[in-house]
Parts: C-alpha cells; sequence; structure tokens
C-alpha cells in the first residue's frame, strides 16, 4: 500500500514538473523581457535623478550664499549702531549740529539694513522671531538716542549727562548685540547645515550619474547574455521533457502492479478483521456514525452488522453517566487533536449491560491533516478488573488489621504494666528488708521474672512503633565496646541463671559508631538472650568485636555472637527474622519466647544503616549472627563510657500524695515511698485528690492517667491552675509510654511522666534530684 502511494506520488511530481517546466519556459521569456524593461526604465529613473540632484545642489548653493549676506547684513547693523551712537555723544558732547548730519544718515541705513534683513530671513520662523526681537531693540535704541538729543538741545549739557550716565543706552546696545550674536549663530549654524547638505548633493549626483552610466553597460552585455541563455534553456527544457515522459511511463507500469498487489491485500486484512472476536474493531466517519464492522463487535457488543453500522457510537456503547459528563466527545476531541485517546472504562454492551472495557481511539485525517474518520479497538476485560478491585479491598482489609493489631499490641502492653506495677513496687520493699536466704533467693527470681516480662512487654511496643513507622532514634557517637559492655551487663543474670559459659572477645581499640546507644544495647541483649534461650545448661556463647574491613568504601564494625545450641535448619534461616518466627516450635523448650526479638534486631540495625545476618551449620550445631554497623570520628561530644550519675544520699522528707485507682498498686506505692522516709497520702481518684489537697499542701503529686471520673491530665490542669500549688511537683505514672503520651502530659501540666512499673532506683534517683533542685526535678 505504501509502495502504492509512492507510485502515485511519483507519477503526480512528474506531470507537475513537466507542466512546470513548460509553465517556466513561458515565464521565463516573459521575465527576460521584464528585466530588460525594468534595465531601461532604470536607466530613465537615473538621468531623471540626477538632474534632481543638480537642481538641488543649485538650491543649497543658493542657501549657503544667503546665509553670507545674512551674516553681512548683521555686521553693518552693529556697525551702524556704533556710527549713530558715537554721533550722537559727539553732539551731547560738544553741541555741534554736524554730528547730528551723521546721525541721521547713520539711522535712515539702519532702517533700510533691517528691512533687508527681514526680507531675507522672512522663510526661517526662527529667524524672524529673533528678527522681530531684534527690531524691537533697534527701535528703542534709537528712541532712547533721539530723547537723549532733545535733552542736549532744551536743558542743556548736564541735564543729557545725567541721562547718558544712567547707562540705559550701554544695556540697549548690550541687549542688540546679544540678539545679534544669537542671529549670528543661528545662521551659522544653518549655513554649515546647509553646506552640507550641498556636499552630500554633490556626492549623491556623481554617484547617480555613475550608476546610470554603469546600468547602460549592464544592459548591453545582459541582453548578449539572455539571448545565449535563451537558446541554451530551450535544449535543456525539451530534453527534461523527454526524461520525464519516460519516468512517467514507467510510474504508470509500476502504479498498475501495486494496484493489483493493493487490491490483494485490502482483501487479506478485510477477512483478517473480520475473523477477530476477542477485540471488537471498526471505523467510523467523521460524526461517529459506525463504517465497519466484525466479529469481535458482536462478541464484545452483542450488535449484528446491520444492527452496528450507521449507528452513533457515541449514544450506542457510552453509559448514560458518561454522556452526561461529556465523556464522549471529550475522547473524539482528544484524539482528533492528538491523534489517539485511550478509554479504559465502563462502557455498555447491547441491552445495557455493562463491561469494563479497555482500548483505544485514533484519529484519521486526510492528506491535509483533516479529520475524516475514527477507528476504535475495544475488549472485554470486566474479570480483570473485578479481579483488580478484589486485591485492592483485600489490601485495605489487610491494613486495616495491621493497625488494629498494633493497636492492640500497644493496649496489651499498657494493661499488663498496671498489674506488673505493685509486683514490681512490692519487689523493691521487699529489698529494702532483711529476708532468710530461702526468702531472698525466691525474691531474687520474681524480680528477674518481672524484668523479664517488663523486657517482653517494651518488646512488643517495640514491633506496635516499627508497625506504624513510630520508632525514632537518638543518635551519638559513642565507643561500641561500652555500649556492648553496658549489654552483656543486663543480659549476663540470664546467662548465669542457666549454668552458661560466656566468652568475650572484645577489641582493646575504641570502636566509634554513631548510633542510639539505647537501640544497640537493645539488639545487642535480644542476640545475647536468644543464644542463651536456645542453648542448653553449660553450653559457650561467644561474643567477639573488631574492626572489619572496609565495605562498600566505609570502615565498619564487626559484631559476631556464636552459640553451640540447637541451631538452625537450612529451610527457616530465610525466615529467621520474620515477625513472631519460631527457631524451635516444639513444646519441649520451655522458653521458645514471642519470635519477635529478632525482627526488632533486624529493623533497629537497618536503621543505623547496618546489616544482621543469621547463619548456621544446621540442627543441633550452634547458630551465628553477625552484625556490621558503619564506623564514625570521635567527636567533643563522643560517649566513651555509660555516664554515672553519682546523687548525694537524699535527707530531705517529701510530702507526697499518690493518687492511683487501682487499691494494689496505691498501697505498695505509699509503703515503698514511706520506706523511703517520706510522709504519704492516698486518694483513689481525682476528687479524693483535690478533697485531700484542702487539708495538706503536698510537694510532689505521683498521679495515674486512666482513672474514672476526672482523669490525671483534668487533675494536673486543675491543680496548675491553683495559685497556692504552683511549687507542687506533677508526676504522671502510666501504662503508655510513647512520645504522643508524654507531650500530652507535659501539656496538661505534668513535670515529669514515668512509665509502669516504677522501680526504687528511679524513685530514688528522682528524690534525689528534686532535694538538689526543688524546681526542675529533671
Amino acid at each position: 500500500m505504501a509502495s502504492f502511494s509512492r507510485s502515485i506520488q511519483d507519477l503526480k511530481n512528474a506531470g507537475e514538473r513537466t507542466v512546470e517546466r513548460l509553465s517556466n519556459s513561458r515565464y521565463q521569456v516573459l521575465r527576460d523581457r521584464i528585466a530588460l524593461a525594468a534595465v531601461m526604465l532604470m536607466l530613465i529613473a537615473s538621468g531623471f535623478a540626477g538632474s534632481q540632484y543638480t537642481q538641488r545642489l543649485r538650491m543649497h548653493t543658493n542657501l549657503v550664499d544667503e546665509s553670507h549676506l545674512i551674516l553681512a547684513n548683521l555686521d553693518n547693523i552693529e556697525s551702524q549702531l556704533n556710527a549713530a551712537e558715537s554721533s550722537q555723544r559727539g553732539f551731547l558732547i560738544s553741541g555741534d549740529e554736524s554730528y547730528l548730519d551723521t546721525y541721521q544718515r547713520v539711522v535712515t541705513s539702519v532702517a533700510a539694513l533691517v528691512r533687508e534683513l527681514g526680507s531675507l530671513v522672512q522663510e526661517h520662523p526662527l529667524g524672524n522671531a529673533q528678527l522681530s526681537v531684534l527690531d524691537k531693540l533697534i527701535a528703542q535704541k534709537m528712541m532712547g538716542l533721539a530723547s537723549t538729543i532733545e535733552v542736549r538741545r532744551n536743558e542743556g549739557f548736564e541735564a543729557s549727562k545725567k541721562l547718558v550716565t544712567n547707562d540705559f543706552g550701554r544695556s540697549s546696545m548690550d541687549a542688540i548685540r546679544a540678539s545679534i550674536n544669537e542671529i549670528r549663530t543661528l545662521e551659522r549654524r544653518s549655513m554649515a547645515q546647509r553646506e552640507m547638505t550641498a556636499a552630500k548633493t554633490y556626492i549623491t549626483a556623481l554617484i547617480v550619474g555613475l550608476f546610470s552610466t554603469i546600468s547602460g553597460l549592464l544592459l548591453v552585455v545582459s541582453i548578449l547574455y539572455l539571448l545565449q541563455h535563451n537558446r541554451r534553456r530551450a535544449e535543456k527544457a525539451a530534453e527534461a521533457i523527454s526524461t520525464e515522459h519516460a519516468r512517467m511511463q514507467a510510474s504508470l507500469d509500476r502504479i498498475r502492479r501495486l494496484e493489483t498487489d493493493n487490491r490483494r491485500m485490502d482483501q487479506y486484512m478485510r477477512s483478517f478483521v473480520e475473523q477477530v472476536e476477542d477485540y471488537a474493531i471498526f471505523a467510523m466517519d467523521e460524526n461517529c456514525r459506525a463504517t465497519t464492522w466484525n466479529n469481535g463487535v458482536m462478541k464484545v457488543l452483542g450488535f449484528e452488522e446491520s444492527e452496528f453500522i450507521g449507528q452513533d457510537i457515541r449514544l450506542l456503547i457510552f453509559v448514560p453517566e458518561a454522556i452526561e459528563l461529556g465523556i464522549p466527545v471529550a475522547e473524539f476531541e482528544t484524539a482528533a487533536q492528538v491523534g489517539s485517546a485511550s478509554n479504559d472504562r465502563w462502557m455498555m454492551r447491547k441491552g445495557g449491560k455493562r463491561f469494563w472495557a479497555s482500548g483505544i481511539t485514533s484519529a484519521v485525517h486526510d492528506d491535509r491533516g483533516n479529520v475524516v474518520g475514527y477507528s476504535k479497538v475495544m475488549r472485554d476485560l470486566t474479570d480483570k478488573k473485578r479481579d483488580e478491585e478484589e486485591l485492592v479491598d483485600l489490601a485495605a482489609r489487610n491494613s486495616e488489621s495491621s493497625r488494629r493489631m498494633s493497636e492492640f499490641l500497644a493496649t496489651l502492653a499498657h494493661e499488663l504494666r498496671n498489674p506488673l506495677a505493685p509486683i514490681r513496687n512490692a519487689l523493691d520493699l521487699m529489698s529494702m528488708s532483711t529476708l532468710n536466704p530461702e526468702d531472698e533467693e525466691m525474691r531474687s527470681m520474681l524480680d528477674r521474672q518481672v524484668v523479664q516480662l517488663i523486657r517482653l512487654i517494651d518488646d512488643l511496643l517495640d514491633i506496635s512503633r516499627i508497625g506504624r513507622g513510630k520508632i525514632t532514634l537518638h543518635r551519638q557517637v559513642a565507643n561500641l565496646r561500652t555500649v556492648v559492655e553496658s549489654a552483656i551487663e543486663a543480659s549476663g543474670m540470664l546467662i548465669q541463671e542457666k549454668g552458661q559459659v560466656l566468652r568475650l572477645d572484645l577489641s582493646e581499640e575504641e570502636i566509634w559508631v554513631n548510633v542510639d546507644p539505647a537501640r544497640i544495647t537493645q539488639v545487642v541483649s535480644n542476640l545475647l538472650n536468644n543464644a542463651s534461650r536456645y542453648s542448653d545448661t553449660g553450653c559457650v556463647i561467644k561474643l567477639a568485636l573488631s574492626r572489619d574491613r572496609e565495605s562498600a568504601g566505609q570502615a565498619i564494625a564487626m559484631m559476631t555472637i556464636e552459640d553451640n545450641g540447637i541451631g538452625i535448619s537450612a529451610d527457616r534461616l530465610s525466615e529467621i527474622f520474620q515477625m513472631f518466627a519460631q527457631v524451635d516450635d516444639s513444646l519441649g523448650r520451655g522458653q521458645a519466647g514471642l519470635g519477635i526479638g529478632l525482627t526488632l534486631v533486624k529493623t533497629l540495625v537497618e536503621l543505623h544503616g547496618g546489616t544482621v545476618i543469621a547463619e548456621s551449620d544446621g540442627v543441633g550445631k550452634g547458630s551465628k549472627f553477625t552484625v556490621q554497623i558503619p564506623l564514625a570520628a570521635p567527636t567533643e561530644d563522643s560517649i566513651e563510657d555509660v555516664p554515672v550519675k553519682e546523687w548525694p544520699i537524699c535527707e530531705r522528707s517529701f510530702q507526697v500524695l499518690v493518687v492511683e485507682d487501682m487499691r494494689a498498686l496505691r498501697t505498695i506505692m505509699a509503703r515503698l515511698l514511706e520506706k523511703l522516709g517520706h510522709r504519704v497520702q492516698v486518694a483513689e481518684d481525682g476528687l479524693a485528690a483535690l478533697e485531700s489537697i484542702t487539708q495538706v499542701i503536698p510537694d510532689v503529686i505521683f498521679s495515674d492517667i486512666s482513672m474514672p471520673g476526672m482523669t490525671g491530665y483534668d487533675l494536673a490542669r486543675k491543680i496548675k491552675s491553683l495559685p497556692s500549688l504552683s511549687d507542687t511537683y506533677l508526676v504522671a505514672m502510666s501504662g503508655y509510654g510513647q512520645f504522643s503520651d508524654r507531650q500530652q502530659s507535659q501539656e496538661s501540666g505534668f513535670n515529669e511522666h514515668l512509665v509502669k512499673p516504677v522501680d526504687i532506683s528511679k524513685l530514688r534517683d528522682f528524690f534525689e534530684r528534686l532535694s538538689i533542685n526543688p524546681k526542675d526535678g529533671r
């Protein structure tokens, strides 16, 4: 089809070239004649221009002469005025009337010169204006001279002398000279411009004359050239016509062959389109009426050929709401403007049934770019669309389930902390008493179990934060060896209790890393606890810390924790860090854990830009965990050792109010504070606390947050509004300890937020700090 179009175009072009050459031959003869006529007109115009410039030259020369006359006239006027003034002075001094004869001749001469000057500058508006001023000044001067003469004649020399000495005559003469100089200056400028114009006109006249001569020579040469050129052009035109004739004949033969091939191809394509059933493929005219049909139209849209051809597609297959919104019109306008438009949307088949269609609408243009029709390809993807919607709905349900699980874990941790608080405080209270060895052993065992429960609760909260993307790192440059030693201290009790051996290989050199020390301590502790939990009594746990080779261009710290415990099967290594994954699901091991410790380890290490890898040779062959963290350069604020605050012994006794709705915690907390040497009152809710405050003003108030009736937040706001309690220190005690909970406590008026259970060491630290600075217990 493309070859056929090219052949038709070649034939058309050949014919156009032939006609163009024939037309050009006629036009070239006409152009030659026009060119000759143009050259002759140019010669005539050059001669005319030469005569014009000659006249202009004569005119500008006359104007220059006229300027010379004006300047000479000005000089004469100034000279005559000086002579008139001299004659008048001679008469005034001597009284001799003969001076007045000369004076009268000068006056007559000046008047004539002024009239002559007026005739010379009458065509110059600026000169006329200046001449008018000069004429008035001269008249004033003459009147002054005449009046002085009359005074001399009638009143004598002394009277005329007074008139002369008032300097009026001199100022009048100065004004005349200034006016003359101004006219002289204007005329000299005008004369300079006229001389320049005359010079330019002279040069232009010379150029025009030269151009006329050259044009004449070119006319003769052009005539000779055109005669020769026309002869050669006629020969080439005849040869080109013969060549084009042969080319046109070849194109006609090729067109006949291509027409046969195109008819065969059209038939093949028509058959192919009609047999396609999965796609509705059809064409439309410029008014969107269907002009073709295939079997796909029947399968996808349900229309027979007779029902489809000639129908407006916009009204036939678009749903009513799409028509109301103008979507069909917009789709076809887009196709007309940019060439095509996609149409993935709900459409309508015969009978009004809706289906999800995916396809494209394309515009068909003619040779001039005008839209002459459209083509459309459509496919029914309703099943795929419904599958996608089900997947989206499933993802939404999973997201909601995950959110609810995170909320459940956070609530569960809070509810577990409440009963743990009195147990923790009771154990602390027991530690302050002298117990027999058997009871002390039981107390220590319970204390370790409570610590383990608190750690599990903290893990639950961390998992909840990770699920919601709320975990935050408080980074600082620290010595990793110091952080590891802190973790060993925290996990050493569990390892010792199981009779296991911990072997350390810690680098003697300082290993600086930019981390959150508390979180890395949690990582090491979880790995040590994991190794101990899945190893039997007497097993060896190895912990090594060292610098390692460059990793991706950066030096790293490497820490390995290795045990010879139960090991990990090869098929479980890939899922060991997943949430709730267990190394050993059998009931034979009593400390299987929640399966969240390693998930926390992986998340925290990766938040620090590091990696953690689990390795094992199989079941019963132990396991090895390798943690890698990027090194950092030490700074002035780097932490080398874990700071230990040495508070002085608290000797001050505080008045304390404990507000707690849980009776057991309220009682144990009061007894513990009394054991520490403080005076304690208790209240079961906010109203009871306000009533107690009216009797005894406390120094410190420990208040629960979640209480019936008045919450801890309401109580804090109420207390802060009372001027008599402005120095009372408010401490919130809650099972919720996230950043948002602490922030809400601070906004309500609490000075500090403690998370349940609060052990005795924290209470001691608190009161020691408060005794040092009563304004700020922190």
